[in-house]
């Protein structure tokens, strides 16, 4: 948690209150990531990892669209059909 004087610094200075936001998620934005990297890997939650990783997989890869996921879906049923069919 911040101190009284980090706060202050934080909002020092004549920057307007648009510039001083984008600065300070700018900044922080490191620990942003390793927060979420560390609910991927520490969350006592499935649920709460998985929506961690999805996040985390959406932002680097983009998200998947119906289409692909349909697409996907229909090759990994096929690959269940033909190991549960012996090919």
């Amino acid at each position: 948690m911040a101190d009284s004087k980090e706060l202050e610094d934080l909002f020092a200075g004549e920057e307007d209150p648009k510039a001083r936001t984008q600065r300070i998620f700018t900044e922080n934005a490191p620990f942003a990531a390793a927060a979420i990297i560390d609910l991927i890997h520490n969350a006592t939650s499935d649920s709460i990892r998985l929506r961690a990783a999805q996040y985390v997989t959406d932002r680097v890869l983009g998200p998947v669209g119906k289409e692909e996921q349909s697409d996907v879906l229909k090759e990994f049923l096929a690959g269940i059909e033909g190991l549960a069919n012996g090919h």
